[in-house]
């Protein structure tokens, strides 16, 4: 039998699990077109996402994540790298790397993991 130890941890950032309210569209949606999300953990490389519809990898999304140590929402291009369906019902997890953001807020990120592992 494996243990999980077999198996190299592939994640280049440390993860926090928190619960965020996000909200991203595709691309080339209009920004009037944004659909709400909730975070499932966070890392300076990225998020993971439970999302009511089906996304497909390598979808690229505007996100908006309403930090708690934040007054405004952080923003990112990202892309979407991996997908699974739930068990029950119709939502999805979706892990999504970060591609472009202003350094102040990949900073505010930086900030807020830092803050939070010193919790756990």
């Amino acid at each position: 039998m494996q243990s999980k130890s077999d198996f190299p941890e592939r994640r280049q950032y440390e993860r926090i699990n928190t619960t965020m309210s996000v909200q991203y569209r595709g691309i080339r949606q209009a920004s009037d077109s944004v659909i709400n999300a909730i975070s499932r953990d966070i890392s300076t490389g990225g998020v993971r996402l439970l999302v009511n519809e089906f996304i497909s990898v390598f979808t690229r999304l505007v996100l908006e994540i309403a930090m708690p140590s934040s007054p405004k929402p952080v923003r990112a291009v990202s892309k979407v790298a991996w997908v699974r369906k739930r068990p029950y019902g119709e939502q999805y997890e979706v892990g999504v790397e970060f591609m472009d953001m202003p350094d102040e807020d990949r900073r505010g990120i930086d900030d807020f993991i830092e803050r939070s592992a010193l919790k756990q």
